[in-house]
């Protein structure tokens, strides 16, 4: 028997913007795209093959599904069909922590971290490449959440260019009370939407970034579909209570409807964070780098 314990971050989009729907069903996006120290962790292990092979799944979140429908179980099969891995039993707690339903990612931090942890423990030395290939099968988000760090991401989210480390900083996330969105609903509604100009392009976006200039970077967050989230969730209240308690920027993450806010510092978001928590589940966190020790054991 062998067990590994592996770290699933959250993510939040600083930039994303939509495009048009492709032939696919997917929509073509330019999004940067950043983890934070808001973790999932999910432990993994390996047991002897067995007559029957065999995935099973705990989470102590009885609203999480441990069936097949799970992303983690989903990650795992699909790693073993690609490894062509013909005898296997493996076995899942996973503890979580980060929001659902939330434009967090994540399920797909969780499917990334599953094929992290099956690539360790059956030695099958993927290359990256060939990870993301399994992930993406699966969801748009999951390539990013294997590479981790700060990343533009065009496409569906899957072709990816590194970007330079997010500046030193601290992020309040806050999640509404009110009614929630799908992510499916989101994406009819911007498809609804008439064509117009995105007040802020990717190409500035991307110098804000590159420059590591967090005020830029503050300033010129995006989020397309701020603009078909309804009001009844909350988001838009929360987005100005962030504001409202020093934060440089703030925006929905994904399609919502979480919210983060950007602050220079980690004492200043504690402080936001008291000033939240009667109205919201909320989050204090920093930018997870790619480097960050994200396998525990």
């Amino acid at each position: 028997m062998e067990k590994i314990s592996v770290l699933a971050p959250a993510k939040i989009n600083l930039y994303l913007n939509v495009g048009a729907r492709r032939a696919d069903g997917y929509h073509d996006i330019e999004t940067v795209m950043q983890t934070v120290s808001l973790f999932d962790r999910l432990e993994v292990t390996k047991h002897s093959p067995s007559e029957k092979n065999e995935i099973r799944l705990f989470c102590r979140n009885t609203k999480i599904p441990s069936d097949e429908t799970n992303l983690v179980y989903r990650a795992a099969a699909a790693f073993f069909e690609e490894a062509k891995i013909e005898k296997y039993n493996v076995e899942f707690l996973l503890e979580k922590r980060i929001p659902s339903e939330a434009g967090l990612g994540g399920g797909s931090s969780d499917a990334a971290a599953t094929i992290l942890a099956l690539d360790r423990l059956y030695h099958t030395s993927m290359s990256l490449e060939t990870m993301c290939k399994i992930g993406v099968r699966l969801g748009a988000d999951i390539p990013f959440c294997i590479k981790k760090g700060t990343v533009y991401a065009t496409g569906i989210g899957e072709i990816m260019e590194s970007a330079p480390p997010m500046p030193d900083c601290a992020f309040v996330l806050a999640v509404p009370k009110g009614k929630g969105i799908s992510t499916g609903a989101a994406y009819k509604a911007l498809d609804a939407l008439p064509s117009d100009e995105n007040a802020v392009s990717f190409a500035d976006f991307k110098k804000a970034v590159s420059a590591c200039n967090l005020k830029a970077i503050a300033d010129l967050l995006y989020n397309k579909f701020e603009a078909v989230t309804p009001e009844e969730t909350g988001f838009e209240k929360l987005r100005k209570m962030l504001l409202d308690t020093g934060a440089m920027g703030a925006r929905m993450s994904g399609s919502g409807t979480a919210v983060f806010g950007i602050y220079p510092h980690i004492g200043a978001a504690r402080k936001a964070k008291e000033q939240m928590e009667e109205f919201a589940e909320v989050f204090v966190c920093e930018p997870a780098r790619r480097d960050y020790p994200y396998i525990e054991a």
